[in-house]
């Protein structure tokens, strides 16, 4: 009777496991929540290792239209380049995700390299549906130490870039893939005509953002030159 438990026991939860990992592939709010807890038990864990050895926390930058402006970079990658891994199921996010990457390595500024091993990035593109006011997400977890970045999620926000009473265009949700994804190079908000524009989707890369770019890489990171 007992072996019968346990094997009961053993094949219910294979089968949570195995529908767990169905729904992750297949029903995008589920990704979405299960991709949020992540990030927050990502946050918590970088937060506790703060704590006791002083190495990392973390920089969050959103694109909202209340979001403060800043002329100041919260962090940086040690060189003008990062790896990323695109893990976005709606083919108009994914495809405006891929557009906005090419646009910015067109830049000669910042070079993303799109890899297909998710353990292999520096930085994780997804999506989330949240009715949050922002139509898109920067997640960066950072070195205090050095001021370099050591990791990063991008999300897009499938609530309002895919819903046809907010008005997004196509333009405007490659836009608003640039503006998160200077947030991962580094880049905060201004209020002057940039893709980094706090409303994150008015304005694709300008030249001053490129400049922006070439500058923050031009020297050390400030925290490791203290």
């Amino acid at each position: 009777m007992r072996f019968f438990k346990h094997l009961f026991s053993l094949l219910f939860y294979l089968a949570v496991l195995l529908g767990g990992m169905w729904g992750y592939e297949n029903v995008p709010t589920f990704q979405t929540k299960v991709n949020i807890v992540a990030a927050a038990t990502q946050n918590t864990i970088a937060n506790i290792k703060s704590t006791i050895t002083g190495e990392s926390s973390q920089s969050q930058q959103t694109s909202t239209a209340t979001s403060s402006d800043s002329n100041t970079s919260s962090g940086r990658w040690t060189k003008n380049s990062a790896t990323i891994y695109i893990n976005i199921k709606n083919q108009t996010l994914n495809e405006a995700m891929q557009e906005a990457i090419a646009n910015w390595n067109a830049t000669g500024a910042f070079t993303f390299t799109i890899v297909s091993n998710k353990k292999a990035a520096n930085i994780i593109a997804t999506t989330m549906s949240k009715d949050n006011q922002a139509a898109g997400l920067t997640d960066m977890s950072i070195n205090t130490t050095t001021g370099y970045f050591m990791s990063g999620h991008v999300y897009l926000n499938s609530a309002y870039l895919l819903n046809a009473e907010y008005g997004y265009s196509k333009q405007r949700i490659v836009n608003t893939a640039e503006h998160e994804l200077g947030h991962a190079i580094g880049l905060s908000h201004s209020n002057a005509i940039s893709v980094m524009q706090p409303a994150g989707s008015n304005y694709t890369i300008q030249q001053r953002d490129i400049n922006a770019v070439n500058k923050l890489y031009s020297t050390s990171s400030s925290s490791s030159s203290k």
